[in-house]
């Protein structure tokens, strides 16, 4: 898994520096360096404004009493995003802006959720009508601590 990573970068890093020389021979060292740091400015903008938007659509959830599996996916991806666009290259600006079109991000987060790869798994649930929160995975125990019973007692600390 390591070496396929190391690859991966790797190969990114080489795939990056090919494409800012061929842009930097078409438009100009200068013109191509401008061109990334302005990919980077105007990304960080747009995560911060589409992260913003994120956040309040999974507080709007939260208060429906729904969990925002969704947006919390979005989120990371835009974390994703935004790594990608501040890191100088026009491939990773590429899909960082990929990821920055909402309905491919939606798309994107959909497919995250209905995979078998990440399964979440509630440990708290609301009881209806009682307003109660209970475990939904209580502890096993043998002795009687299931059953509201306080068992009093002092001890004191030997030293062997």
């Amino acid at each position: 898994m390591f070496l396929y990573i190391f690859l991966l970068f790797a190969g990114l890093s080489y795939a990056e520096i090919y494409v800012l020389i061929q842009v930097g021979s078409q438009v100009g060292a200068l013109s191509a360096i401008a061109l990334t740091i302005l990919t980077a400015l105007v990304g960080a903008s747009l995560v911060r404004s589409q992260g913003l938007q994120t956040a309040f659509e999974a507080r709007s959830a939260m208060e429906r009493g729904e969990t925002p599996a969704q947006q919390m996916i979005e989120g990371l991806m835009l974390v994703v995003a935004g790594a990608m666009l501040v890191m100088p290259g026009f491939i990773t600006d590429f899909f960082g802006l990929l990821i920055l079109l909402p309905p491919l991000r939606a798309l994107l987060a959909a497919k995250v959720l209905k995979s078998q790869a990440l399964k979440m798994q509630s440990v708290r649930f609301q009881t209806r009508g009682q307003g109660q929160v209970k475990d939904a995975n209580p502890p096993k125990h043998d002795d009687d601590t299931q059953s509201g019973k306080t068992i009093e007692g002092e001890f004191e600390r030997k030293d062997d």
